[in-house]
């Protein structure tokens, strides 16, 4: 009777374990979802839909909403903006937006604004 006990529960323990390393492995190929970027001290939020490689998603950034396009693959991110949906003020100039996703499934990487080029870093938005 405790050997079958024991049996379960290091079963149950290791299915646990391993639909985490599902979990985590899904999301390093996958960058679907919300993300929180901190950039320069300020959180901007990223929405993103993937497809196979490709990429389409927006950026809320200081009241507006940019619409993106580009390409994930090979742990690599890289987003150009196309417009904010109302039209004004952006002109699709800007450099790309650009992260490499790490082991712990965030995201670390560069974008320009209009005062120069900036480090950024990306987490999934979790619910409470």
């Amino acid at each position: 009777m405790i050997r079958t006990i024991t049996a379960l529960l290091l079963f149950a323990a290791v299915a646990t374990v391993s639909a985490q390393d599902q979990s985590t492995q899904a999301s390093l190929t996958d960058v679907t979802g919300t993300w929180v970027m901190l950039v320069s001290g300020h959180q901007i939020g990223l929405e993103l839909e993937q497809k196979d490689t490709k990429v389409e998603g927006v950026m809320h950034a200081m009241g507006q909403r940019v619409l993106l396009i580009g390409e994930y693959k090979d742990r690599e991110l890289i987003l150009k903006g196309e417009r904010p949906e109302d039209g004004a003020g952006h002109d699709g100039q800007g450099g790309p937006i650009v992260a490499k996703m790490l082991d712990d499934g965030t995201l670390e990487g560069e974008l320009s604004t209009n005062h120069g080029r900036h480090k950024w870093t990306g987490e999934r938005f979790k619910k409470r």
